[in-house]
């Protein structure tokens, strides 16, 4: 299995996962930028984030290199804004759609709150699929013992090399 993971991450917590899940796959890693940089920052941070997630928002992204042709498997890693995957991600997948229609597909959330079923759900949904290869969601790995990531992250691992 080669496997890319494309990711969007403000706060760290989707980029730690991400660089867990390639430690233990080998997968390559793409990060995902926005041309302009969403606040991180006090309140206008979630209303700012939320709002673009709701909206639907397709924010322009820095360049970046796919090559799909690379890779069978692409994870897709993003924070839960807003009962929601984020604006960048929605970018990729739109930019890519051709593409990540014949890949093997899987998908982890990082969320504070709650919405990580619904922000998975919408990922399929944008995806056009019903079933991930695998699926993960993690509550603020950063801000948790890293044992209590072990064990999820090895089991999403599994799950992805196993088919």
């Amino acid at each position: 299995m080669k496997a890319l993971i494309v990711y969007y991450s403000m706060s760290g917590n989707v980029k730690q996962t991400a660089e867990a899940i390639a430690a233990e796959t080998g997968a390559d890693l793409l990060a995902l930028y926005p041309v302009k940089a969403y606040p991180d920052k006090g309140a206008k941070k979630y209303l700012w984030g939320g709002k673009c997630a709701l909206m639907g928002d397709k924010p322009r992204l820095q360049p970046y290199i796919f090559s799909a042709d690379r890779y069978d498997t692409v994870i897709l890693g993003s924070p839960v804004w807003a009962s929601s995957f984020t604006p960048p991600l929605r970018t990729f997948i739109e930019e890519n759609r051709a593409t990540l229609a014949g890949k093997r597909l899987a998908a982890f959330v990082c969320y504070m709150g709650s919405g990580d079923q619904k922000a998975l759900k919408k990922l399929k949904k944008a995806l056009n699929v019903e079933r991930l290869a695998a699926e993960m969601v993690l509550n603020e790995p950063i801000a948790k013992p890293k044992e209590e990531n072990a064990a999820p992250i090895a089991a999403f691992c599994r799950e992805l090399t196993a088919q």
